[in-house]
């Protein structure tokens, strides 16, 4: 492991001689050449620009240009809602969860990535329209959910503050191409910025789509970009691609999969302002491999939580599954239990008095690791001690390193998602036969 990564893994418990339902070694190492091959993809679409998700963790330029939005919306704005919907939401969703009990001050970023009209309505009722700003996100500029959240959003801004001051309130990112997000946006004057059309959404968390709303809310972007860097680089320099964490992960999933009977990957984070990641990464894994009868069903968890509600089912139930546990180091964090407050109880709860919740929730993690590993479920320990830009950064790149490399493992294509667009054509079809 290198010394400079922001984040340390620990796959250890992912093989047959610490876990009963590992996988063998000697598995392991014969996804050498399956390694080496999606190496050479990875860096072979970094060389020739044709997956510009790779290039963005060096960029500074983009940001710079965002520079004016970001202090407009920091300096006029109580509250700015995003709307869109999947990839057009959780990555930013993700970032914006750094500012939680960090001390950040800046406008409060909310993501509305539902249309549930009581859902909807209640939460913009709850703000001051005129101390409010937007941002519109879809990637191809068509995505219905989304364009019906503007729309509406456009009405009650026109009927609460005039026409005349939309432009001021919402700005709008799509694909440089003639589509409805775009004609919506020329028509009311709004200012809207380009989506690569080369990033998908749901590998677009580092460019615009996920860095805006994060800066807005203060997150420091160009450090999640160095994060992230920092895994790329890694990932580049492998002289042995099983020796790097993200080429190491995807075969530890493929192999698992192919011969284990593994069908479900369990991230597990005992971070609470992680939780946004595993539904992030959810999106990011379920819909870049689930094709042709391939791919391990997500599952988002959160310790200390799902402790409570999932982990009998994870010792007891059918093995066939592969844990990933992302760990902080919270000892001597928060409030701290003292004796004459638990009174009569102190003698019973010796084991906690004295200590803080951090210390609590750091003897947990290291016993659901030790309880899933004494119990033979292949288990991966992703470690760093205090979670910030870098951190974020670094678990974002190495996941959707690790999605690319799966895809290429499997001879499937991470970046295209057929079966979703069925729903959709028949979404379109249900509403003009409704009229």
């Amino acid at each position: 492991m290198l010394h400079d990564l922001p984040i340390a893994n620990d796959i250890d418990a992912c093989f047959a001689h610490k876990a009963a339902a590992g996988l063998p070694r000697d598995t392991f190492e014969a996804m050498g050449e399956a390694g080496r091959t999606a190496l050479a993809f990875i860096r072979a679409r970094l060389d020739d620009g044709s997956l510009p998700v790779l290039t963005l963790p060096r960029r500074r330029d983009d940001i710079v240009a965002w520079k004016p939005i970001v202090d407009r919306y920091r300096s006029l704005y109580d509250d700015v809602v995003v709307l869109g919907i999947g990839g057009s939401s959780l990555g930013g969703a993700t970032l914006c969860a750094l500012v939680d009990g960090g001390g950040v001050t800046g406008p409060r970023v909310h993501f509305l990535d539902n249309i549930d009209p009581i859902g909807f309505d209640s939460r913009l009722a709850r703000l001051d329209m005129g101390r409010t700003g937007f941002l519109a996100i879809s990637k191809s500029g068509g995505t219905a959910e989304t364009l019906t959240q503007l729309l509406i959003v456009i009405d009650r801004l026109t009927e609460r503050l005039g026409k005349e001051n939309l432009g001021t309130h919402i700005t709008c990112i799509a694909e440089a191409t003639d589509n409805p997000l775009r004609r919506i946006a020329s028509e009311h004057g709004l200012f809207c910025l380009e989506h690569d059309p080369k990033v998908g959404g749901r590998f677009s968390a580092l460019s615009v789509t996920g860095l805006l709303p994060a800066a807005i809310a203060g997150v420091d972007v160009e450090g999640v970009r160095r994060g992230a860097a920092a895994m790329l680089d890694a990932t580049l320099s492998a002289e042995n691609p099983l020796d790097d964490p993200a080429i190491a992960g995807a075969a530890i999933n493929v192999a698992l999969a192919r011969d284990h009977g593994i069908s479900q990957t369990v991230l597990l984070p005992y971070v609470d302002r992680l939780d946004r990641l595993s539904f992030w990464f959810r999106q990011l894994w379920a819909e870049s491999l689930g094709k042709e009868g391939h791919g391990t069903t997500p599952v988002n968890a959160l310790g200390a939580v799902d402790q409570h509600s999932q982990m009998q089912l994870y010792l007891a139930g059918p093995r066939d599954k592969l844990f990933t546990v992302i760990c902080s180091d919270p000892r001597g964090r928060g409030g701290q239990v003292r004796a004459e407050v638990a009174g009569s109880a102190a003698e019973s709860l010796d084991y906690l008095v004295g200590r803080t919740m951090g210390d609590l929730m750091a003897a947990e993690q290291r016993a659901t690791i030790d309880t899933l590993i004494r119990n033979g479920c292949p288990t991966r320990v992703i470690r760093f001690n205090t979670l910030n830009e870098e951190v974020m950064g670094g678990l974002m790149m190495q996941f959707i390193l690790e999605t690319i490399a799966a895809a290429q493992m499997l001879g499937i294509d991470a970046f295209d998602q057929p079966a979703v667009e069925e729903s959709k054509v028949l979404a379109r079809q249900f509403l003009r036969e409704a009229t």
